[in-house]
């Protein structure tokens, strides 16, 4: 197996991982929405020319109804949730919770595709939602703070919606080229964004010092654009269970790197339902 690959494929694990931490970070200097509109437009920016240069490009493309719909689904709406819901929850916690996704992919394959479930993926489903349950019931009973349980409903809306984008990429666009794929709703998506930035919070309403510019190119640059366009390279490239099996680890790293950057004390309740959830994706994702 080619080293430079496995090094590459650590290295989007890890940042990837560390941009929840940056995330974070960000609402400190900027509106949750003002925030995610300016990354995903960094993001997009460094994606055109490479958009622009593939001979399968339309521009007729950003009107076609089934990519508004995806950028809708998995820029708008899940971004403008998951940053919205960062206001109340953690960075660690934020990616345990939405990386749920799997589990709800395989939910409604099950339901609204007809693609049936082996016992073995219902048990990893069973798992999936009991850590869910592990979670918001702990918060309840031991924070019972309503503002927590709101951020947490929130970043399940944002799983919801990403693995509802599975589903329409899976029913309308799966022969698609996977890079274009990716330009095109992140581009469409903030689109609706910016529009939303600048009639709820002032698009430009922001604390501008280098720390806060980092966290916008970061995670616009590292963390969407390279990441991104680097994992549909190493799907071709490595093992599809490697990759699979890595993508557990952000969480884990978000985990990490919210204890040792922002001092966020890990609780049982996330410990346990954290464990649950990556138990559950990993019995689901396994041939």
């Amino acid at each position: 197996m080619n080293l430079a690959n496995i090094l590459l494929l650590a290295f989007v694990i890890v940042t990837w991982g560390y941009s929840w931490v940056l995330m974070k970070q960000a609402l400190d200097y900027m509106q949750p929405i003002t925030f995610v509109a300016l990354r995903i437009a960094i993001g997009g920016l460094v994606i055109l020319p490479f958009i622009l240069r593939n001979k399968n490009f339309r521009p007729a493309s950003f009107l076609n109804r089934n990519y508004i719909v995806l950028g809708l689904l998995q820029t708008t709406v899940m971004f403008g949730l998951i940053i919205y819901g960062m206001k109340f929850v953690t960075a660690g916690k934020t990616a345990v919770v939405l990386y749920t996704m799997p589990v709800w992919t395989s939910f409604m394959l099950h339901f609204l595709l007809k693609e049936r479930l082996s016992r073995r993926q219902w048990v990893g489903v069973f798992f999936g939602f009991l850590g869910i349950i592990f979670i918001l019931g702990w918060d309840t009973l031991v924070h019972q703070n309503v503002y927590i349980v709101f951020g947490e409903f929130l970043i399940l809306m944002a799983a919801l919606a990403w693995a509802y984008a599975n589903i329409w990429i899976r029913t309308r666009l799966k022969d698609e080229n996977p890079a274009l794929l990716n330009g095109y709703q992140q581009l469409i998506g903030v689109f609706f964004l910016i529009m939303l930035a600048i009639s709820t919070e002032g698009l430009f309403e922001v604390k501008w010092t280098y720390y806060s510019v980092y966290t916008i190119l970061f995670t616009g640059i590292v963390a969407s654009a390279f990441n991104f366009s680097a994992w549909f390279y190493l799907i071709n490239k490595i093992d599809i269970n490697i990759t699979t099996y890595s993508s557990l680890l952000v969480p884990v790293f978000g985990l990490l790197f919210d204890w040792y950057i922002l001092g966020t004390k890990i609780d049982p309740g996330l410990i346990v339902g954290g464990f649950f959830i990556i138990f559950g994706i990993f019995k689901i994702s396994r041939k």
